[in-house]
């Protein structure tokens, strides 16, 4: 079998590794010479592409799978998903995702709100401006903390926070600005949910929940909410409960991620979105026994896979590159940090017998980092 994986830095990492281990021919669409998992040992064939943003992506999937015959595309980042089933019928290969418009809706999270609501799912306070004059009327009936979040799932969107009404409005503004949202298309204004963030993932096949994981947040970039950096598998019959009721009732088909946070102040999961691809943790999934992309294949050849939970909960795993940019805005995590780096029983995505994809991911990081201090010595 040959799969054909686009660059999406973490999960296509460890898709490429899980499938190469298994003796699967695995070519990767890089933007870049320098991307990191067209260096892993697993990379049959890398091919330098556009990035997602147009069709061009398109048109040059479909060449590569018309020249060297691929059976299976799995796309890894929204752009590339959804890009992708929009033109699924152009593409001679199988492509295991929804319908385009079911990818699209649950990228709206004004959609999935209305959905859970729908669904008995908890959400978080959340209003939605029309235009910018809405903002000051608003700010005084919210409570504080509030989180400044874009309506779609878009790269390089940012969260924003705001502790009072004037950081409120002083904070909206620059975020709309800093990101041109027209109106209609305004930031949505969310209650900060205290706690930790949550996972629920799983693969679907033809509306039929088959294998589910899932897991919580010990660390993150930035502390305050985002990625993962460190995480442990965990098991939880309401997590289950509220993902596998709003994927049942979109009638899913393919990998999916629905995000909560678990509220501190009353115990209950709060819904946060729901990613429509794989997601930036895949490592943790693979690590605790759920190789997601290798069911996606089996799947693409036509196995009809049976229901299963089973995987290992309690594992920890981290992101040693990731750590570094927690511990940069909290360095109050450093002794934990250190300690899970030496731990045998915490695993990494470092792998020394594939370490190409770690050599040029250490050197993308090192970049960043090296700006955010000449960024602090010219404020200096």
């Amino acid at each position: 079998m040959k799969v054909l994986v686009n660059n999406g830095v973490r999960p296509s990492v460890g898709i490429v590794r899980s499938l190469g281990r298994r003796g699967i021919d695995v070519g990767v669409m890089a933007f870049s010479a320098d991307c990191p998992v067209a260096h892993s040992r697993y990379c049959h064939t890398s091919y330098i592409v556009p990035p997602p943003t147009t069709e061009s992506f398109v048109d040059a999937a479909i060449e590569i799978i018309r020249k060297d015959k691929y059976d299976l595309v799995i796309p890894v980042g929204y752009e590339a998903t959804v890009l992708l089933a929009r033109r699924k019928g152009a593409l001679a290969a199988t492509l295991e995702t929804p319908d385009w418009r079911t990818i699209h809706y649950v990228a709206e999270k004004r959609n999935v709100y209305e959905l859970a609501r729908s669904a008995g799912v908890p959400v978080p306070r959340t209003v939605y401006p029309a235009t910018l004059d809405d903002i000051t009327p608003l700010s005084s009936d919210l409570q504080y903390p509030v989180v400044i979040k874009a309506l779609h799932e878009s790269p390089g969107y940012t969260i924003c926070y705001a502790r009072t009404p004037t950081e409120l409005l002083s904070t909206y503004l620059n975020f709309c600005t800093q990101k041109a949202f027209a109106t209609g298309s305004l930031p949505m204004i969310q209650e900060f949910v205290p706690g930790y963030g949550c996972g629920f993932f799983a693969l679907y096949q033809n509306g039929v929940c088959k294998r589910i994981f899932m897991h919580r947040r010990l660390r993150e970039k930035p502390p305050t909410g985002g990625v993962s950096t460190c995480a442990e598998s965990i098991y939880d019959s309401t997590l289950k409960e509220y993902g596998t009721r709003l994927l049942d009732l979109l009638g899913w088909h393919g990998v999916a991620m629905v995000e909560f946070r678990r509220d501190s102040r009353d115990g209950t999961y709060k819904l946060m979105e729901i990613n429509p691809r794989f997601w930036g943790s895949l490592d943790l999934a693979l690590a605790a026994g759920v190789d997601f992309p290798y069911y996606i294949c089996q799947m693409a050849q036509g196995h009809e896979l049976q229901y299963s939970e089973d995987y290992k909960r309690g594992v920890r795993y981290h992101w040693p590159l990731l750590e570094l940019q927690h511990v940069w805005k909290q360095p109050s995590s450093l002794t934990r940090v250190v300690a899970d780096l030496v731990s045998p029983l915490v695993r990494s995505n470092i792998s020394f017998f594939d370490l190409g994809p770690t050599f040029y991911d250490a050197f993308h990081s090192w970049r960043v980092l090296l700006r955010r201090v000449r960024s602090l010595s010219v404020k200096a």
